[in-house]
């Protein structure tokens, strides 16, 4: 059951910055607005590989060099870019030792790039951090369409190159392009995120699959795993961890996800379903888009998925 402020906080969201959200220009403006932030007290580069793949390095500015590498994938349908939530919450993962440092994917956007540009830009990003860091002191992370992005990444590294990260953060993954799922349809008018406030219909379905919500698929196939990755294989699995909230469309694309993970006893993995949260809820219920500062919390409910995600980082990294 959400709290109180977790129940003001969806109200707020739903009737008053959801339809901004739901304007590219005013979002897009906003993001690139914050994007160049300057954090005291830590480092912040844009950097980009041989092949041109942008990414943003951070860590803190205290002269040691980093052992531990989070190589995180942002969220936003693919059409949206890099923004203050996900610097916080890298300035946050970058507090919990001082050998760590935080890779985020600056991934080229949809419409105009399209599958595989995205999986591309993630292995090539994949194969610079390996040139220095062994892959079991890595952590791959992602939300939404960047919980999408890890996870075909992770498949795509274990059947190319025989080769997984340490570990897994995963909030929310956007899984199946089919949109076939009972959450789908039933979850439809509670999600304050990507629902609507009439009944889901197929025929609305089929006006989503050919809207520019799914134009990073280009003409790819929707059962391909490199595009929905519910179809993949998780026979092996790194350690993982899976937020996801009970009234969220996409709920059972996590849940599936995990399931197929715990087909294999030997794969370590960890589910948290929060009911009445929605999408994200973790970073969306922590940061703010318009501020770096990661030391207070916007919910109780995004608190306590984050405290989780640090103590997860945290014993891995031990």
């Amino acid at each position: 059951m959400s709290t109180f402020k977790g129940k003001a906080f969806k109200f707020i969201f739903k009737n008053f910055i959801r339809p901004l959200t739901k304007n590219p220009s005013i979002a897009s403006k906003n993001i690139k607005m914050t994007r160049n932030t300057p954090i005291k007290g830590y480092i912040v580069e844009e950097k980009e590989t041989e092949k041109k793949s942008k990414y943003i390095l951070i860590k803190k500015d205290n002269n040691v060099d980093a052992k531990k590498v989070i190589y995180y994938i942002h969220g936003g349908v693919y059409l949206y870019g890099l923004n203050n939530l996900y610097k916080a919450f890298s300035c946050l993962l970058c507090d919990l030792r001082d050998d760590i440092e935080v890779i985020l994917l600056d991934y080229s956007l949809a419409p105009e790039n399209v599958f595989p540009t995205q999986l591309n830009e993630a292995v090539d990003v994949w194969m610079e951090l390996t040139k220095t860091f062994d892959p079991k002191d890595i952590i791959i992370g992602g939300d939404s369409a960047g919980g999408n992005l890890s996870l075909v990444l992770i498949e795509k590294l274990k059947n190319d190159y025989n080769v997984a990260p340490g570990a897994g953060i995963f909030f929310s993954p956007w899984t199946d392009m089919t949109c076939t799922s009972e959450s789908f349809y039933k979850n439809y008018t509670k999600d304050i995120i990507l629902g609507g406030s009439r009944p889901l219909t197929k025929e609305m379905v089929e006006q989503m699959k050919n809207s520019v919500s799914y134009s990073f698929m280009g003409d790819g196939d929707r059962n391909d795993p490199y595009i929905s990755p519910v179809f993949a294989d998780y026979s092996t699995f790194p350690k993982s961890i899976f937020f996801v909230g009970g009234d969220e469309m996409l709920l059972d694309d996590t849940l599936t996800v995990v399931k197929k993970i715990r087909e294999n006893p030997n794969n370590d993995v960890e589910l948290i379903v929060k009911e009445g949260m929605f999408h994200v809820y973790p970073i969306l219920g922590s940061f703010s888009v318009m501020s770096t500062k990661h030391d207070s919390y916007l919910l109780p409910e995004g608190k306590e998925g984050i405290e989780r995600v640090k103590q997860f980082v945290l014993d891995y990294f031990k």
